[in-house]
């Protein structure tokens, strides 16, 4: 008989959890896969660079 006490104070207690343990698991599932989708941006379009050449200070 205790045992089955054992047992069902178990079962109540898991039950009494287990939405929390659900909801902290979705969370976090969530917010690993809006972080995973995070990459580097695509450019639509040309990109452009800019060649430049040093030029020393002129001594007056």
């Amino acid at each position: 008989m205790a045992v089955l006490r054992i047992v069902l104070a178990l079962l109540m207690t898991l039950a009494r959890v287990l939405p929390f343990l659900l909801a902290a698991a979705l969370v976090f599932f969530l917010w690993r896969r809006s972080a995973r989708k995070r990459e580097d941006p695509e450019f639509k379009g040309p990109v452009y660079t800019v060649d430049y050449e040093e030029v020393e200070d002129e001594e007056e």
